[in-house]
């Protein structure tokens, strides 16, 4: 009975050669959240006012915060793909980990003016690459039958890190200012760097055997990945039924190719408008929360009561990936963002119950489903395109939603109380996108390849 226990147990822990990956994520978590939280107050109440000439200040304080995302998309498909072919993710990741604390140590010095800000974050405005790799090295070197749980550790870990890096940003902020906030977030930038370095770049032996054989197996034409949903049939034959055809030469495919993918289209049209929607809520939450009466001290403390919140989730939430299927997970993700907003909307006057609402981990469903179903998707010689594919698509789409949302909050007489109807309206489109989705990737359709199946089984 004990040992059956620990074998479960064991089945909610990481592998060991995943842990500098993870701990180098909550190191990377615990440095963004001690800046990031009140970056944006700092910069609307101290940069971006009315009394220093700007007539349209929440579009600029959008601009400040997302342009340099925009610019850092060339330079991540660049590493990206360059990262594909030479394989040496770990060390790009050290990289771009040395041109955050870089940015850090320029932005306490340089921080007078929105022009002096925005050319140091767009000069060193590659970071999403960490994410992106991560994301690909993760789900490369893991057994090919975890990659849902790994997702689900990822985000366990980086909600850790923010839990404790936003339970004491308050603190430092409102004792030291800004500088104070960049200043650890440059020390502990530092140490995720140098923690990546200690990861393993290929998977074990046996499960680098197991991992060429799912890749050699791999083909495009079918509409699904074995792992985006229960498999039911799984008893009736020794593999999955949505086995998948062998393809002559294994090789990667392009950008475009992998973005023409009829389920990867549905998938990431999905995402878009999902994103769009949530965007002037995403990029200046702190300032809606700031507005709607918040004090400092409850905003740091709803951020750190959401990342212990989604950090439960993601114990349970890997095994219910790779167990139960990804859609399902997929659409109660998307359904809550109306909901939840609806809400937010109705009792904005109320301080309390915003911070209450506030408290769901909005991403601890999303963001592990997305990776998990993008690493289905794609092979590991095209993973970490994949992926920055997912990243773009989140960097483009999310910053477009907040230009707009800043602009109308601008000229709004509801001013910042307008932001939680774009995630209601657009998240409800969203909803239906998902549908399309799981018609795209559903069993029924491997219909054509049953008789293949059976004859391979036998």
């Amino acid at each position: 009975m004990s040992s059956k226990f620990a074998t479960k147990f064991k089945d909610y822990l990481p592998e060991a050669n995943l842990m500098p990956l993870l701990i180098s994520y909550l190191l990377d978590a615990l440095a963004i959240s001690l800046y990031w939280i009140f970056f944006s107050i700092w910069l609307n109440e101290e940069v971006i006012t009315p009394e220093a000439g700007y007539n349209y200040p929440y579009l600029m304080l959008a601009v400040v915060l997302s342009l340099p995302a925009f610019i850092s998309i060339i330079g991540s498909s660049l590493l990206s793909s360059f990262s594909d072919k030479i394989g040496r993710r770990k060390e790009i990741m050290f990289f771009v980990r040395l041109l955050l604390v870089t940015q850090f140590i320029l932005l306490i010095f340089f921080n007078n003016s929105a022009l002096q800000i925005i050319l140091i974050l767009a000069a060193f405005s590659f970071h999403n690459v960490y994410y992106i790799l991560h994301n690909a090295l993760s789900t490369s070197i893991c057994h090919p039958d975890k990659r849902g749980q790994v997702s689900s550790f990822q985000l366990f870990f980086a909600s850790l890190g923010w839990m404790i890096g936003s339970s004491v940003s308050g603190v430092i902020f409102n004792n030291l200012g800004i500088l104070g906030s960049l200043s650890f977030g440059a020390g502990f930038a530092l140490l995720t760097g140098v923690t990546v370095l200690l990861s393993p770049s290929k998977p074990k032996e046996n499960e680098t055997k197991e991992a060429i054989k799912d890749e050699t197996e791999e083909s495009y034409s079918l509409p699904i990945a074995p792992s985006l949903q229960a498999k039911p049939n799984a008893a009736k034959y020794p593999f999955p039924i949505s086995v998948k055809l062998k393809r002559t030469k294994n090789k990667s495919r392009s950008y475009w190719q992998i973005l023409t993918s009829r389920s990867i289209i549905f998938f990431l049209l999905t995402l878009a408008v999902l994103d769009f929607g949530t965007g002037p809520f995403n990029a200046m939450s702190s300032v809606y929360l700031k507005g709607v009466g918040l004090p400092n001290n409850f905003i740091a403390l709803a951020n750190t009561l959401a990342t212990f919140i989604g950090m439960i989730f993601q114990i349970f939430l890997g095994v219910i990936l790779d167990r139960r299927g990804r859609r399902p997970v997929l659409l109660v993700a998307v359904l809550v963002y109306p909901i939840l907003f609806s809400l937010i909307y109705v009792l904005s006057n109320y301080w309390i119950a915003v911070f209450i609402l506030y408290c769901y981990p909005l991403y601890a469903l999303r963001n592990p489903t997305a990776n998990s179903i993008m690493s289905d998707l794609t092979n590991t010689k095209e993973r970490a395109r994949g992926m920055s594919l997912l990243s773009f698509q989140n960097t483009i789409f999310l910053y477009l939603g907040s230009y707009i949302g800043a602009f109308i909050a601008d000229i709004s007489a509801q001013g910042l109380y307008i932001f939680p109807i774009f995630p209601i309206a657009f998240g409800t489109i969203a909803l239906f996108l998902v549908f399309f989705f799981i018609k795209e990737t559903n069993v029924k359709l491997l219909k054509p390849y049953e008789n293949t199946v059976k004859l391979l089984a036998e």
